[in-house]
């Protein structure tokens, strides 16, 4: 929703909410906007029939005439600041984030999203509830200062919205870059310096956002290497387990079988009408891939 910025917007209400456990959020419509901040826990919602959950370190937008409950009980003490105002000019809705947005006047909010600076927004959550109850008798001052809140919140989605394509832009080439390089004793180290990065960080980095540690990529990378040649070679698994850098054999069994359910011996005799008996590896191909569709029975011939 774009909230048109051209006048103050308007304060209604304002509090921080804690619940106990079992409390579930009473049935609500408002024709005013509404805004909460989970600090504490989460809450079970749905908003116009579609769920939710309102976690700490995120912002929850309820749109004039919207309707709002709550789900089912909740498991832990919750807590969430609530934040009623009114825009005193048109909302509009929109689809997407436009590129030339930074030359308009109205600020963007989605239905819910988390911060990319929690402490940050946080510190201004606990502002708000100050300036809002100590400007009850002036109303300009509390108007202006709901206003800031909603560009901060807004101005921190932004950022966020960038930071998260920024950051799976860097994960994309450093994914590349290993699967270009499959062929070598890779190290996380080595990666990192290839960027121009700390190992921490990039590890760090990496987890935020695959889910997933780069060591447990780069060994599944191994195994799909180690698969490959499997299916199209005759080396022993001992030879390709040296192959695919693994030094600990006892290592690459157990890895192995952890990441296909079967033994290497095992692998290879379930799938001997894929056996293709060349060991080359084409770093221009996605190994895991062609992978996938040499266990189906398709020949190689035809992939490249």
């Amino acid at each position: 929703m774009a909230y048109d910025m051209s006048r103050p917007l308007k304060f209604i209400q304002s509090g921080h909410f804690s619940s106990g456990i079992g409390w579930q959020h009473l049935p609500s419509t408002r024709k005013a906007d509404r805004i909460l901040v989970g600090t504490k826990n989460a809450i079970s919602l749905e908003v116009m029939g579609e769920p939710v959950t309102l976690s700490a370190g995120n912002a929850l937008c309820v749109f004039p005439g919207e309707s709002m409950v709550g789900t089912s009980p909740t498991t832990q003490n919750a807590e969430f600041t609530w934040l009623h105002f009114v825009n005193q000019s048109p909302l509009s809705q929109i689809e997407t984030y436009p590129q030339d947005f930074k030359q308009s006047t109205s600020l963007i909010l989605p239905r819910v999203f988390k911060f990319n600076d929690p402490n940050r927004i946080l510190a201004l959550t606990a502002q708000l509830l100050d300036a809002t109850h100590t400007s009850e008798n002036n109303l300009v001052s509390a108007n202006y200062f709901v206003s800031f809140f909603i560009s901060e919140l807004a101005q921190d989605y932004f950022q966020g919205i960038h930071q998260s394509n920024y950051d799976e832009g860097i994960v994309n080439r450093v994914k590349e870059w290993i699967r270009a390089n499959i062929n070598t004793d890779l190290k996380v180290k080595d990666i990192a310096s290839q960027f121009n990065m700390n190992k921490d960080y990039m590890a760090r980095l990496f987890k935020r956002v695959t889910g997933t540690t780069i060591k447990t990529y780069i060994n599944q990378s191994k195994i799909n290497l180690a698969r490959y040649l499997l299916l199209t070679s005759d080396l022993s698994v001992a030879e390709i387990a040296q192959r695919c850098f693994f030094y600990d054999y006892k290592y690459f069994f157990r890895l192995f079988k952890k990441e296909t359910s079967l033994t290497p011996l095992k692998y290879r005799n379930t799938f001997t009408n894929t056996f293709l008996n060349n060991p080359n590896v084409d770093p221009g191909y996605d190994v895991g891939k062609v992978v996938a569709l040499l266990e189906k029975g398709i020949k190689k011939s035809t992939l490249y």
